[in-house]
Formats: C-alpha cells, sequence, structure tokens
C-alpha cells in the first residue's frame, strides 16, 4: 500500500528549490510513498505566460488541486523568515486538515516556541507569573510545543528531519494508521 504526500515548504523559495524537491521526492520514493511537489512541472504548464496576480492565482488553484489529489500534507515547520514556520505551509497543512487528509509536519529547530522566538526574534523576557513574551510585549504560547497550538496539534509532528518523518509517515501506511 502505498500514499500520496503533498510535500509543503518553503524549499520552494531556495535557489536550489528543484534539487531539494528531487531529493525529497526520491526519499518519498524510496520509502513506498508517492510525492507530489508543489515544484512539479507536469502540473503548471502555461504559467509562462501568466504574471502577478493572474500568475499567483494560477499557482494557488494548482496547488489546491494537488493537496486535493494528496493523501496527507507533509509540512516544514522550521523557522522561516522569523520563529514560525512558512505562512503558505501553514495554510496548506490547515486546508488538508480542513478536507479530512493526515497531515505530518517536521522541524530540526527548538522544541519550543519559547526557545525558538528567543532564538529568533529575542529578546524574551518573563511577566511576574512567568509567562515568557517577545520583544513586542506578546505572549509566547507555552505549552511546550515548537510552534502554536493550531498547528501543532492538527497531526503529528516529528522532531527531527525530512527523512525521519517521511520514515513516520511510511510506518504509519504500514501499519493501516494512514490508508489511501
Amino acid at each position: 500500500m502505498s500514499a500520496r504526500l503533498y510535500l509543503a515548504g518553503f524549499e520552494v523559495f531556495a535557489p536550489d528549490g528543484p534539487q531539494r524537491a528531487e531529493k525529497m521526492r526520491q526519499i518519498c520514493v524510496e520509502h513506498g510513498l508517492e510525492p507530489i511537489s508543489p515544484l512539479d512541472g507536469d502540473d503548471k504548464t502555461d504559467l509562462d505566460e501568466l504574471s502577478g496576480a493572474e500568475l499567483a492565482a494560477a499557482i494557488f488553484r494548482i496547488n489546491v488541486e494537488m493537496i486535493e489529489r494528496a493523501d496527507a500534507v507533509v509540512g516544514n515547520f522550521n523557522p522561516f523568515r522569523g520563529p514560525d514556520p512558512d505562512a503558505g505551509t501553514c495554510w496548506e497543512v490547515g486546508y488538508g486538515f480542513g478536507r479530512g487528509k493526515a497531515v505530518y509536519g517536521w522541524t530540526q529547530g527548538p522544541a519550543t516556541a519559547v526557545e525558538r522566538t528567543e532564538l529568533h526574534y529575542p529578546p524574551i523576557t518573563r511577566r511576574d507569573d512567568g509567562s515568557a513574551v517577545d520583544r513586542d510585549g506578546m505572549t509566547i504560547e507555552n505549552f511546550g510545543q515548537p510552534f502554536n497550538l493550531m498547528l501543532a496539534c492538527c497531526g503529528t509532528v516529528v522532531q527531527g528531519s525530512f527523512e525521519d518523518c517521511i520514515r513516520t509517515v511510511a510506518a504509519d501506511v504500514a501499519s493501516g494508521r494512514l490508508t489511501s
């Protein structure tokens, strides 16, 4: 049995994005899983003729269609441009969850939101009650999760690498916990 995985993450913005996507695809295939990447060329025909808002809308439509074809969404929850995961990845994961897809995320970053904020958006301070606040005086969620509870509680979060996460997905497929 296999499962189709939509691979959500900020790798698409990297200068070597296509190479990263290919490596991620190979890891999925090695574990008996079918990857669906936002960089898959077959799904992005005729985009060269578009620009601006039209291009954005077309990419949005294509990515939603890819998520619809997937059995699960696997998101890169590592910090991106600050302590939190990429906003687009969060949306894709949330959309997948809302559509009944299994959700998996992976992060190699700090284990708690307080630690992530301290590393990527310092300084943090403590109120008299011990709660942590960021440099803007906003409370930092402190449930022992690496990020906001809405993301941390919508699926399986793997503290480790992309391949560690894919191993978890493959084990869930093999055990029947994730079925296609």
